[in-house]
């Protein structure tokens, strides 16, 4: 769902950097480091934590990684301590996971689970509540949340959901790295306050696995690989047959993992057991 990422609107005041080029580097960083996972036959597991990246010079200067120079994409190791590495830690998916004035811990969190966890979350449900109520407070996004905690049509899922992107919040709506979280009252008030709050970035995955920060939480998403592995699988078959995934399906899904794990889930592995099968060949 890249193409998504061409239709949102940043606020250019807050976040001057990140223009249209950066933007169109983002979402070619994506591709860029599907490639390379193809072309090495590289694990898929590196698409949720990896030593290295493919950026060039744009997206370099962006995310604060020296001695990159030129519009070319390449693959670049990363220092021991940076957030990026894996598609948590990309700008295009981050930016996706906001509204162009703030992050939002609910949209993150449900693109983890739907697309790293294989755990979707259920559609929302009508008449929610609007949070706008609230924009005159400046509360940071953990106690903005809450207020849905209120509400039992929402609390369900959202115990599930806003903690994984609690862990995502020291990215900001235009994925650059920051240590506190800054509010303010739209611009076009009279009245314009700034906060800035202190970001607990702590708290667990759906099944109640804890994590300190951002880090710990890729740790974790990492060490999923198996059920990220299975949402791969169904993505792609989707993808090369051209039509939804169905419980007709489970049989070739279950040949292409039972292949793909017997060489550590390298990524060609899944595309030969796809174009091997049947269903592909009479497709």
């Amino acid at each position: 769902n890249l193409d998504r990422l061409e239709f949102f609107q940043f606020n250019f005041e807050l976040y001057p950097e990140f223009d249209d080029s950066v933007k169109m580097a983002a979402k070619n960083e994506v591709y860029h480091t599907f490639n390379r996972l193809l072309d090495e036959d590289r694990p898929i597991g590196e698409l949720l934590k990896s030593d290295t990246i493919v950026i060039n010079d744009l997206l370099a200067d962006y995310y604060g990684i020296e001695g990159v120079h030129g519009h070319e994409f390449r693959k670049i190791r990363l220092p021991k301590d940076s957030p990026r590495g894996g598609m948590l830690g990309t700008a295009a998916f981050l930016a996706m996971g906001s509204d162009g004035e703030r992050s939002s811990p609910v949209e993150r969190g449900a693109w983890v689970m739907r697309k790293l966890l294989n755990a979707p979350p259920p559609p929302a449900p009508a008449n929610v509540p609007q949070l706008s109520r609230f924009e005159d407070e400046l509360l940071p996004a953990r106690k903005l949340q809450l207020a849905h905690m209120e509400e039992p049509q929402c609390a369900q899922c959202h115990r599930k959901i806003d903690p994984i992107g609690y862990g995502l919040q020291n990215f900001d709506a235009a994925g650059k790295w920051r240590d506190q979280e800054r509010v303010e009252t739209d611009a076009k008030k009279k009245k314009e306050n700034v906060k800035f709050h202190p970001i607990d970035p702590s708290g667990t995955l759906p099944d109640g696995t804890p994590f300190a920060d951002y880090f710990e939480l890729r740790d974790r998403v990492a060490e999923r690989e198996t059920a990220f592995a299975r949402g791969f699988t169904e993505a792609l078959i989707e993808y090369g047959l051209g039509r939804p995934y169905g419980f007709t399906d489970y049989d070739l899904a279950e040949s292409m993992l039972t292949a793909a794990q017997s060489k550590d889930y390298q990524s060609r592995t899944f595309i030969h057991a796809l174009i091997q099968s049947d269903k592909f060949k009479q497709k």
